[in-house]
């Protein structure tokens, strides 16, 4: 019996399954703080839950556990590409996420082929936070086999699905205080978004659900995609969908509760355990993070100077021993220059001059402290600049121009906006950029390629350099 393990911010799921029938489930529950957007924030304590959990179900963790992972903390974005071999493609990943890791040798990278589309799914996640997992399940006495990610998984259950296939749907993956909501029109994975549940009960956070797909309504609007025919929802029963279906403004929309597995122990599966099932029936041929961290390691070896430090040393000897004579009659020289230095250094006039320097070396120092802690102060004030809401709708949707945004990222740090989009023809992408200049809220504009979809369009992406104002532009 293999088994796959999900760990949510309130409990571990793990099933036990044989083929792609479930043979058993247990659940833990967990505190608040274990576990956060995918990341272990409490590993002793995770490792301790793991280890009873181990004692009291031991057929379930026998032959070691895959684990899946979700969270904004697992990053993963749509990217149009051409062909490229492996190594091609895990280089286009881990360059178009150094901005949210800066250090590359610490990217994690995966990806997967949307067909037929030229375009990919690629994820990336710190290495630090993989070594994390792996050495909690070993602090519990568990092999870790395998590490795949949920947002590739749903978009493996649509493809297997033809009934999801023929219109535009929305799947809402909905996990303790957060959601997961992806983008298909016809099958084909078109966006992905995440939201806070940050209601004190169930009333506040339907109604956040439903601002969220009215949302998603007003991006298919202006992308001129097939409006939303279904809005489904992993993570809860079809009871709390009914309570959303009486609060909706969108009868035209169909809302149900999406059942991941059907099999005789289907009434004894949880809603919550979604992932544990999709690890299941499609982790196999996922991404396997376990093996892209062992990829990391050679892609680093790789990058290291070949070992050439013999005979280079070798070489280096044997010049040496050439021009020995030289080199002893110029270290003589050198000697004597040295000791003319010393006497000047130490006569008293020099003495006396040099205690003058030091004083006012002394007081530039205290100066330049000053200085200093009033650039950082000003240097960290101005650290994260503000992006206001206006910005990001004329980016998306209102600069008027016959441009289609595929995909949109703000780093915070940096400032920059990077959008991934498609037009019917290039000089339609110039049109775009000259909106985006007149529109007075970019400083600049660079293209990062263009080329050229299936289906005839001219896809592109760029760099914004927004300019975002203080409180004096009264934004």
């Amino acid at each position: 019996m293999k088994s796959s393990v999900y760990i949510s911010a309130e409990e571990i799921q793990v099933i036990g399954f044989s083929g792609k029938k479930i043979k058993k489930y247990a659940s833990f529950p967990l505190p608040e703080g274990t576990m956060y957007n995918g990341t272990i924030t409490d590993s002793a304590f995770l490792a301790e839950c793991l280890a009873s959990m181990k004692k009291d179900n031991p057929a379930l963790f026998k032959r070691g556990v895959s684990l899946m992972v979700d969270g904004s903390s697992i990053l993963s974005r749509k990217l149009i590409t051409p062909r490229l071999n492996n190594r091609q493609y895990l280089q286009l990943v881990r360059d178009d996420f150094v901005d949210s890791i800066p250090d590359v040798d610490s990217l994690v990278c995966g990806y997967r082929k949307l067909s037929p589309e030229n375009a990919i799914l690629g994820c990336a996640v710190n290495k630090s936070q993989v070594d994390s997992y792996v050495a909690t399940f070993k602090e519990a006495g568990i092999k870790l086999i395998g590490i795949h990610v949920g947002a590739e998984l749903i978009i493996a259950y649509v493809k297997s699905k033809p009934n999801l296939q023929k219109s535009t749907v929305v799947i809402n993956v909905l996990d303790g205080p957060t959601m997961l909501s992806m983008l298909f029109v016809k099958g084909s994975f078109i966006f992905m978004s995440r939201a806070r549940l940050y209601g004190d009960d169930k009333e506040q956070n339907n109604e956040i659900i439903l601002e969220n797909l009215n949302g998603l309504i007003q991006f298919t609007q202006s992308q001129n995609l097939d409006e939303i025919r279904e809005s489904l929802y992993l993570g809860i029963s079809q009871a709390d969908v009914d309570l959303l279906l009486e609060r909706s403004t969108h009868p035209e929309i169909s809302l149900h509760s999406l059942g991941v597995y059907r099999g005789e122990k289907e009434r004894e599966i949880p809603p919550q355990a979604h992932f544990a099932c999709l690890d299941m029936l499609f982790g196999k041929s996922g991404i396997e993070l376990l093996a892209s961290r062992h990829e990391l390691d050679k892609y680093i070896k790789r990058k290291r100077p070949k070992k050439l430090w013999i005979p280079l040393l070798i070489l280096y000897i044997i010049l040496l021993a050439l021009p020995a004579g030289w080199l002893l009659h110029e270290i003589n020289i050198v000697e004597n220059d040295i000791q003319e230095v010393e006497t000047f250094i130490n006569a008293p006039q020099t003495m006396q001059k040099m205690e003058e320097l030091n004083d006012l070396i002394y007081r530039t120092a205290e100066y330049n402290n000053v200085l200093n802690q009033a650039n950082a102060l000003a240097d960290w004030e101005g650290l994260m600049p503000p992006a206001s809401s206006h910005i990001a709708e004329f980016i998306i949707f209102g600069h008027g121009v016959d441009v289609t945004v595929r995909s949109f990222d703000f780093n915070e740090r940096t400032g920059i906006v990077r959008i991934s989009a498609i037009t019917p023809d290039a000089r339609t992408s110039v049109h775009y950029v000259d909106a985006l200049y007149a529109s007075g809220l970019v400083q600049d504009v660079f293209y990062q390629g263009y080329g050229s979809g299936a289906d005839g369009m001219v896809t592109f992406t760029i760099d914004i350099v927004l300019y975002v104002g203080g409180e004096e532009d009264g934004d």
